[in-house]
């Protein structure tokens, strides 16, 4: 009888041991997530780097023989071009979900979740 209590208790105890580490491993993704958010906005100063870029499409624009609406379609296009393009990198790298299955967070959570459900049953 006593060798069996052991055994619930043991059960018990490494199970609220992992429930304590996925926690802890959970927290250190958002941390890591926190540190990448910062980091991307530190190199959104490189984006100064990147109106230099812009400015050398303009001149070649400038010298090209086109009507001046005809280039200013053109930078329009080539900016909201761009600009979609980094808000798409960046809204997919600052995301919860692409951090926890980078992480495989999603994963040890589904089965810590599924382990649970299956003792309880």
């Amino acid at each position: 009888m006593a060798s069996g209590l052991l055994k619930i208790l043991q059960g018990t105890l490494i199970r609220s041991l992992k429930i304590e580490a996925l926690k802890l491993y959970v927290r250190t993704v958002g941390i890591a997530r926190n540190f990448s958010i910062f980091f991307l906005t530190s190199i959104a100063m490189l984006l100064l780097a990147m109106l230099a870029f812009v400015m050398v499409h303009a001149g070649i624009l400038i010298l090209l023989p086109l009507s001046i609406e005809i280039k200013g379609w053109i930078i329009l296009m080539l900016g909201i071009i761009y600009g979609l393009i980094a808000y798409t990198v960046i809204s997919n790298m600052c995301s919860e979900k692409y951090w926890l299955e980078m992480t495989n967070a999603s994963k040890m959570i589904n089965d810590a979740v599924k382990n649970e459900s299956e003792k309880k049953d």
